[in-house]
């Protein structure tokens, strides 16, 4: 496979991992910079994928603590696993949340249900409470909780992928410069 080509297998992976169907590379671990300098670490849905801009989005609730870090210092890693093909693709980029109005919406009347839930609760993630159940949404909230969601987009800056299949380990990375991908072999 050529660097073009698995460029674009790359971008193939992501764009399942957006989509309705779950995939290996649905659910990643996002990185960013704490308030207080240490890493912090977090799982995301990936909700879309979008080559040509060389972005990534998801979603969030406005109230986390992660926004903060962005707003502070907009750089994050990524990291998804295929254990099953052995694939690992580690991202970097810069995040900042989405100001279109118009596409928030249209993402949160796009979602699942059981999705939306989560921005019904009542406190801000990583609020301490008394009981578990005090961080539950009650039976009739009082709100919709659209006005504590929120995207996400990525702007990748570069894409790291590594194949650890049996016999046959390869690395390639890919960096964005003045909006092309550059692409090399690199050691695994």
């Amino acid at each position: 496979m050529t660097l073009p080509e698995l460029h674009a297998s790359l971008w193939d992976h992501l764009r399942l991992g957006a989509s309705p169907t779950r995939s290996p590379f649905t659910i990643w671990q996002l990185a960013t910079c704490g308030l207080d300098g240490a890493p912090q670490l977090r799982s995301i849905v990936l909700r879309e994928a979008d080559q040509a801009a060389g972005t990534l989005v998801f979603h969030t609730d406005r109230r986390s603590p992660k926004l903060a870090e962005l707003a502070a210092d907009s750089r994050v890693a990524m990291l998804g696993l295929d254990l099953d093909r052995h694939l690992q693709l580690r991202l970097n980029g810069r995040a900042q949340p989405v100001p279109d109005s118009a596409r928030v919406q249209r993402m949160w009347s796009g979602a699942r249900p059981h999705t939306l839930i989560l921005y019904q609760t009542p406190h801000a993630p990583g609020t301490v409470i008394a009981r578990p159940q005090d961080g539950q949404v009650q039976s009739q909230p009082d709100t919709d909780g659209f006005e504590n969601f929120t995207l996400v987009e990525v702007v990748l800056e570069a894409i790291d992928y590594l194949d650890l299949s049996p016999g046959r380990h390869r690395r390639a990375r890919f960096r964005r410069d003045a909006g092309a991908w550059q692409g090399q072999w690199i050691a695994p």
